[in-house]
């Protein structure tokens, strides 16, 4: 099979976990200098060293050699076009850095499990690999400290509790410090995740804040009865398909989910007042759901200052915690000729009614806590 044929008769792109440094043109924006990274190497998982026999020189021989050769040079071919269009996923990292260093992450774009665009090419936030480098940072003693970059409206309240104990871990395992900059927005869960950093710095023009816990769904019943559609669920209690867009939502199921967004509210509004020293009963207040403005987070307490990220970033080189120290960026990036090829094309946006429609119900039967900016803003 040629490289076109089988191109051509993929059905999808199939994604793989790759994780790998990337470098900003410049030291003080995401898309400035580069900068020192991280060599990653590769490994194909095949062998290319083969040994011939030495043996008769009758035909029968010569023709099996020249079998084996030619199945064997096709397979390589075969498995090669995979390789290239999939990436490695077999990644052996070694740190080339010279010397102390301080990395930052990106949090950026919405905070979920798995970030993928259109045709299955992973994006943005990368969840587990983001928690691999924290644990690689914590066993490198060259690491001298952690920089949040957070450009996000928030995600999943697992998620964010998730990352946001793994940033907790490395101060209690390394005493490092941890800086977080807050860029255009840093909302709910993003800002869930900073509250993990020693001291917290904003762009003037940052929208933050929107503190506290929803779950979305909707009801198509109404629609349903004027379609003539009547839903049948065979369930094994009252409360099983709680949420579904087809059979409506009860007193008593909204009483239950509000206990669950009830006790999710209160582990973040309670991480905020130890954070960040404010009272519990002030930081209910300003836990309402808002959003603020940098100046008002300030005010507030939310952050410690105001400031363009060039002058943070000339802040911490000033620190003498980190004399000497290179600044170093870990971003996820996925550069397979796969995704080099789905990230050229149109991303499909323009959908029938009929399919939004069944979107809307597919994701109110997958619904989840979240602590996120509502749609509208999370862009």
């Amino acid at each position: 099979m040629d490289e076109n044929e089988f191109i051509k008769n993929s059905s999808e792109p199939t994604m793989v976990d790759l994780g790998k440094k990337i470098e900003h043109p410049q030291p003080y924006t995401p898309t400035d200098k580069a900068q020192p990274t991280k060599q990653i190497n590769y490994n194909t998982n095949y062998n290319t060293n083969y040994s011939k026999n030495k043996g008769g020189k009758g035909c029968l021989f010569w023709g099996l050699i020249a079998l084996a050769i030619f199945i064997t040079l096709n397979g390589f071919i075969f498995f090669g076009i995979i390789s290239a269009f999939s990436g490695s996923s077999d990644i052996e990292e070694s740190d080339v850095v010279s010397g102390d260093y301080v990395e930052t992450i990106y949090i950026e774009g919405t905070i979920a499990s798995q970030n993928v665009n259109s045709y299955g090419v992973a994006t943005g936030y990368q969840h587990q690999w983001t928690l691999d480098e924290l644990d690689y940072l914590i066993n490198d003693e060259s690491n001298k400290g952690i920089i949040l970059y957070i450009n996000s409206g928030g995600g999943g309240t697992y998620e964010s509790d998730e990352m946001y104990l793994a940033l907790k871990k490395y101060k209690e395992k390394t005493n490092r410090p941890i800086y977080a900059y807050y860029a255009k927005t840093a909302a709910s869960g993003a800002l869930y995740i900073s509250m993990a950093a020693d001291e917290i710095y904003a762009n003037r023009m940052t929208m933050t804040g929107s503190i506290g816990v929803m779950i979305n769904s909707y009801d198509a019943t109404g629609l349903m009865n004027k379609l003539g559609i009547k839903d049948i669920t065979v369930k094994s209690g009252k409360n099983k398909n709680m949420l579904s867009p087809t059979a409506g939502t009860s007193e008593e199921e909204i009483a239950i989910l509000q206990s669950l967004i009830d006790e999710n509210y209160n582990i973040f509004v309670g991480i905020v007042s130890e954070e960040r020293g404010i009272p519990l009963d002030k930081a209910k207040e300003i836990a309402d759901g808002r959003v603020y403005s940098a100046e008002q987070a300030k005010k507030l307490g939310l952050i410690d200052g105001i400031m363009g990220y060039a002058d943070f970033m000339d802040m911490l080189k000033g620190k003498s915690e980190f004399a000497n120290c290179k600044f170093v960026d870990g971003k996820y990036i996925d550069n397979s000729i796969m995704s080099l090829f789905f990230s050229k094309l149109p991303q499909n946006k323009s959908k029938s009614e009929a399919d939004m429609l069944y979107d809307i119900m597919e994701k109110s039967v997958g619904s989840q806590l979240e602590y996120s900016l509502t749609d509208s803003l999370n862009k």
